[in-house]
């Protein structure tokens, strides 16, 4: 059995502090298997691009790809994720965070979607909200925007990432509108009052059309993973999705997806961050690294897309005694 083993946001978002973040972390089996590796680095790419890229993709509608598996069936045109976050006002600054936290009900979700139709309907537009933290915005057509994951944005200020492009204004103009009647809708009265925070804006991002102009190729016939944009690529390419349960769980052979690192990423947490790479080491390439050394795996590839680096291990590794331990950020 052959496994592809993919870790994004291995790289520490402050990379001029990553040094000191990593320092005395344990990954003794995960330091064997890129030890007695190959290694190759690429160019360092964030995880959307090396998405788009496994998949052949020009680049990652995230949108219809999503919505494909959360609202079947939806007419075709152009879609955009505008999913519901939080905005909180920090000195000169508008910090973001999703919608995981905020434990949006659907009656709540249902109410509020109502409301915004009524405002976004005057300009050809139409919202959904098919899943508590995924909404979707339709258009008439392309807006011809430059927009920012939503993932790259949380916890950071907004302002650098809003849409971009020709008719920008127009769009931070309608954000303005769609952040006051948030801001006064009793949904967010209620929540205020019983302490939670508020669903105060919507970020739009991952624009594209539906149906797909390109099939995305399925990177293997089996995908373990939990993300859905990974579960949407690969259904859309007429791939098999499982979860990764674990390494006794593996039932072929395939690319695994252990995105455990992105949330801490994303949020700052440095401890949370260190703690889901010994969760990694312990879970994931501890018991690959004794099944290699067993003779009864083939081969563990690695990819740490953020890093640029690439490694492959065989099942020979366990006699290239003379090369040493090496960590994904060994200079």
């Amino acid at each position: 059995m052959q496994l592809h083993l993919v870790i994004p946001h291995a790289a520490w978002p402050e990379r001029d502090v990553e040094r000191e973040v990593v320092a005395g972390l344990a990954l003794p089996a995960l330091a064997w298997l890129i030890g007695r590796g190959a290694r190759e680095k690429h160019l360092p790419l964030d995880f959307h691009s090396w998405l788009a890229q496994r998949y052949g993709l020009p680049a990652l509608p995230v949108a219809p790809l999503t919505l494909a598996l959360d609202a079947p069936g939806e007419e075709a045109g152009y879609w955009l994720r505008a999913d519901p976050v939080h905005l909180r006002a920090n000195r000169d600054q508008l910090t973001l965070s999703d919608a995981a936290p905020l434990a949006i009900r659907p009656d709540e979700a249902a109410a509020l979607v109502e409301a915004l139709n009524r405002l976004l309907a005057e300009d050809g537009l139409r919202l959904i909200a098919p899943t508590p933290t995924r909404w979707y915005l339709c258009l008439p057509r392309d807006p011809g925007l430059e927009t920012t994951p939503l993932h790259a944005v949380i916890g950071r200020d907004i302002h650098p990432a809003l849409p971009r492009g020709a008719d920008a204004l127009q769009w931070h103009r309608l954000l303005n509108e769609i952040q006051m009647l948030l801001y006064t809708h009793p949904v967010n009265d209620a929540r205020f009052e019983a302490g939670q925070p508020q669903i105060n804006s919507l970020w739009l991002w991952g624009g594209g059309e539906s149906p797909l102009p390109s099939t995305p190729e399925a990177p293997s016939d089996t995908v373990y993973t939990a993300d859905p944009l990974v579960a949407a690529l690969t259904a859309a390419g007429k791939g098999r999705v499982e979860p990764p349960a674990g390494v006794d769980e593996l039932s072929a052979t395939g690319m695994v997806v252990l995105d455990q690192l992105a949330d801490p990423a994303g949020y700052g947490d440095a401890y949370a961050w260190r703690e889901a790479w010994l969760a990694l080491e312990r879970d994931w390439f501890a018991p690959l690294a004794a099944r290699l050394r067993r003779g009864e795996l083939e081969e563990v590839a690695l990819t740490f897309p953020e890093l640029g680096l690439a490694v492959e291990t065989g099942a020979g590794a366990r006699w290239r005694f003379w090369r040493g331990a090496r960590l994904p950020w060994s200079r």
